[in-house]
Formats: C-alpha cells, structure tokens, sequence
C-alpha cells in the first residue's frame, strides 16, 4: 500500500510542476481552465469512469491486492477521456494537453507500479 501512496503523491506532484510550466508556455487564461465539461457527454462521461474508477480501487485495495495496478489505469482512462473531449471540442485553447500530461503520468505510475 506504501507504494501505491508514494507513486499517486510523486504523480500530483509532477502533474503540479508540469501543468504551470505549460500554463506559462503557453499563455493559457483562467477562465479558459474554469470550464470543466464541453458537452453534457463529456460530463455524464466523466461522472460514469469516475464512479467506476473509485469502485475498482476500494475492490483491488480491499479484496484482490494483485489488481491494484487498476487503480492507476482507470484514472488514466478517465483523464485520456477528458483530453479526448477536450481535444475534439476545444483545440483552439489547448487546455486538452494539461490532462494528456495528467494520462501520460497516471500510465507512467501503472508502469512504475507493475515492475515493483
């Protein structure tokens, strides 16, 4: 469990780090970051994979330790559908890139987990 902890602290850190500099690079406004869904199937989307992504993990934390790698991969689906969404409606403002960082962390995470 120690390790699942040291990995989701390590990724909220990077993700902080990593998303200024972009916000920076890029010149990107708050208020463009304020909205969070594009579209009610983004919102429903997202609502759906969240609730399945917090039912998988108290299941692997709980009953089935080898499947905690799931932890890291349904939040990587569910910020690889938020950059989707994201990318697909709002291209111009380039906020889809702050969760494509996000997804590529949590996969890097699984990655990192599964060789422990």
């Amino acid at each position: 469990m120690i390790p699942i902890l040291i990995i989701l602290i390590a990724i909220l850190i990077l993700d902080q780090f990593i998303n200024r500099r972009l916000i920076k690079k890029w010149d990107m406004q708050i208020p463009e970051l304020e909205g969070k869904y594009v579209n009610k199937l983004h919102k429903y989307g997202e609502r759906i994979l969240y609730w399945i992504s917090f039912i998988v993990m108290i299941i692997a934390i709980n009953e089935f330790p080898h499947l905690r790698i799931l932890i890291f991969l349904g939040m990587a689906i569910m910020f690889a559908f938020r950059t989707i969404m994201k990318w697909n409606f709002t291209r111009e403002n380039k906020t889809y890139l702050l969760s494509a960082v996000t997804c590529g962390l949590f996969i890097m995470g699984s990655v990192v987990y599964g060789l422990i």
